[in-house]
């Protein structure tokens, strides 16, 4: 059984997390933690890591600096679902993976990973297609592309080697769809992920959690677990 705590745990896919691993056969929650220790969280001056496992992180770019500070000295293995890192930040989670297990991902729905290699593929056949990478989340998130568009539009781009146009939507309380357009003038080839629920991404943070327990110390991705 492997034992995790989840920080960020009174957010939206923290509460996710927490709920789907009082169910799992597989994992069981260690503690939960949230910056305030409201409800029955603990705050992380609370929290002992003796008996995790590994961490699982949704909070903030700042939470997460905190959490790695809390943890030094330790080699316990953490997954971070935030993102909106700083330059600063991001050198300091760099560094961080030379004495822990790190694996950073903008989007851990799983099927996530093979969608975006099914996406490459298909701009690297069709060369002459447009591309258009769209989102559509709740309507309070800004309207800045998510981590998970920068992602994949970069990475389209670089296949394509061309720009890759962008359709950003807000749309009531949407828990993420991510499409994909190839136009090719004789037709139109459409990829979507549409996520009906948060706990899409706190099934595949909990998968992602159970194969980095044991990895070597350094920085992995999602779509790590696909190559393996």
């Amino acid at each position: 059984m492997t034992h995790i705590s989840v920080f960020g745990a009174t957010g939206k896919v923290g509460r996710e997390v927490c709920a789907l691993l009082t169910e799992t056969d597989h994992a069981t929650l260690s503690q939960a933690i949230s910056a305030s220790g409201t409800g029955t969280t603990l705050t992380l001056a609370e929290a002992d890591f003796t008996g995790t496992d590994v961490v699982i992180d949704f909070s903030t770019p700042d939470a997460v600096m905190t959490l790695l500070d809390h943890l030094q000295g330790t080699s316990l293995p953490v997954i971070i679902g935030t993102t909106g890192f700083s330059a600063d930040q991001t050198a300091r989670l760099h560094a961080e993976a030379n004495h822990r297990a790190l694996l950073i991902g903008a989007n851990f729905t799983k099927g996530f990973e093979a969608f975006v290699a099914a996406a490459l593929a298909l701009s690297k056949a069709l060369p002459e297609a447009a591309i258009t990478v769209g989102e559509v989340y709740k309507a309070d998130k800004k309207m800045a592309a998510s981590g998970t568009t920068k992602r994949l539009s970069a990475e389209l781009a670089e296949i394509a080697g061309k720009e890759v146009d962008l359709d950003i939507q807000r749309i009531g309380d949407t828990a993420g769809i991510t499409t994909v357009v190839l136009d090719y003038k004789i037709a139109t080839l459409r990829l979507e992920l549409n996520v009906r629920t948060r706990a899409a991404y706190a099934a595949g943070a909990v998968e992602a959690a159970l194969w980095l327990v044991g990895r070597a110390n350094g920085l992995y991705a999602p779509k790590d677990l696909l190559a393996s």
